[in-house]
């Protein structure tokens, strides 16, 4: 069964964003906490100096079959940071996309998740695309956040009278253009 743990953000342009995770609930859910902390604390140098993120302190858990609301968790340990890069933004339709990938086969492909980052600097851009030094800076975070974690994971939502699954993401990988989130499912 999944748990949801959510990350809110404020960039210059305000609030209104948000990132989605899903985790084990089977593990500790202040650990799950600190170590997305820890991801997002380690790249608070390429955001924007006026972007702070805040890792919720309570949620949802749900059943990974049918998407039923099964209970709800709350820690009240503080995770939160801030961009340290003077300057300017990018514009809030351009997020880094962090892809999540499991070992998963599900309706004949492999079930991958996807997360978006916004606020970062411009000073991590290069010709309109993420520069080579911010992607790897990034691909390091990712990598290091997927290899000390037990729990953290992809839901692939019940659809079309097909049930829902939660399985653990085995990698993630950076995209180094810019993606948009155009739609949140809710």
């Amino acid at each position: 069964m999944p748990r949801e743990i959510l990350v809110d953000w404020t960039t210059p342009a305000g609030t209104g964003f948000r990132t989605v995770t899903y985790w084990a609930e089977s593990e500790p859910v202040a650990v799950q906490r600190a170590n997305l902390g820890a991801l997002l604390g380690t790249i608070d140098n390429l955001l924007d100096s006026n972007t702070v993120w805040t890792v919720e302190t309570s949620g949802r858990e749900m059943d990974s079959t049918t998407g039923t609301l099964t209970g709800v968790w709350s820690e009240a340990t503080a995770q939160t940071g801030a961009g340290t890069v003077a300057g300017q933004c990018v514009p809030d339709a351009a997020q880094i996309l962090l892809r999540w990938n499991t070992n998963s086969i599900i309706n004949g492909r492999f079930l991958k998740g996807h997360s978006y980052v916004p606020g970062l600097s411009t000073a991590s851009v290069t010709d309109g695309n993420l520069a080579a030094a911010a992607v790897t800076a990034f691909q390091g975070a990712v990598n290091t956040f997927v290899a000390g974690l037990d729990g953290f994971g992809v839901w692939h939502r019940p659809t079309g009278g097909a049930g829902g699954s939660f399985q653990l993401a085995q990698t993630g990988t950076v995209w180094n253009e810019f993606a948009v989130l155009r739609q949140r499912r809710g």
